[in-house]
């Protein structure tokens, strides 16, 4: 008999698997901490000083800081390494609004930047492309801005006069610390008194920091304004 042939074997018609949706995906809300209050600056019950004093002069300088919310000079910076025996020379442009918020920049040939929100400073080197946080409270910027920049002086410091050092527009005031500060040691406040008898608000001229190590690091401050 003849021999039928095989038939030829057709593939399966596979039935398409039904494609399934994908879970959806609740998004869940990140929950952010509730901002911490900063702890209110410990309040120095301060006495009367006698006219004449330090302290009174430093009283003095802070009727006219204390009401400026915002402050803007420029300024030359001369720092001097005791141990190293070096003297560095710079300038630029600063910045402070109340509290404690700070900026510097600074010209060529750093260009530098130093900037702080009241908390943290940040300090950014050009030359290395590096950048630096530190907390503000163990800087210099402090002592350095006092006067503008939070309590005010007599808050900061207790004062006196320093008769060694002789300039030209008025008295020197040296303060120390209230609250000891790894930064500095004393501060040095130059003022104009032709400027403080007017509450004018360039009348702190120059402020030299002084630290533990003898360092020095001078700020001449120039073109005082408000800025609005």
């Amino acid at each position: 008999p003849a021999i039928k042939p095989d038939p030829v074997a057709v593939a399966p018609t596979l039935k398409p698997t039904p494609s399934v949706a994908p879970t959806a995906v609740i998004p869940v809300p990140t929950v952010k901490p509730a901002p911490v209050a900063p702890k209110p600056a410990k309040v120095v019950k301060l006495e009367p000083a006698a006219p004449g004093t330090g302290d009174y002069i430093a009283g003095q300088v802070d009727l006219v800081y204390l009401p400026i919310t915002r402050f803007r000079a420029r300024f030359k910076q001369r720092y001097v390494a005791k141990i190293a025996n070096s003297t560095k020379n710079s300038g630029g442009v600063c910045y402070v609004q109340r509290p404690g918020k700070i900026s510097f920049s600074y010209h060529e040939p750093n260009k530098n930047r130093v900037v702080s929100d009241g908390s943290i400073l940040k300090v950014y080197e050009h030359e290395n492309q590096q950048m630096f946080l530190k907390k503000v409270a163990h800087t210099e910027y402090p002592g350095a801005l006092a006067f503008i920049m939070g309590k005010g002086l007599r808050q900061s410091f207790t004062f006196q006069l320093h008769k060694k050092t002789k300039w030209e527009g008025g008295p020197v005031i040296m303060g120390t610390p209230r609250v000891a500060n790894p930064a500095y040691k004393k501060v040095l406040f130059y003022i104009d008194s032709a400027l403080l008898a007017k509450k004018d608000a360039g009348c702190v001229r120059r402020v030299l920091v002084l630290d533990a190590q003898q360092n020095q690091n001078r700020f001449d401050f120039i073109h005082i304004e408000q800025p609005a």
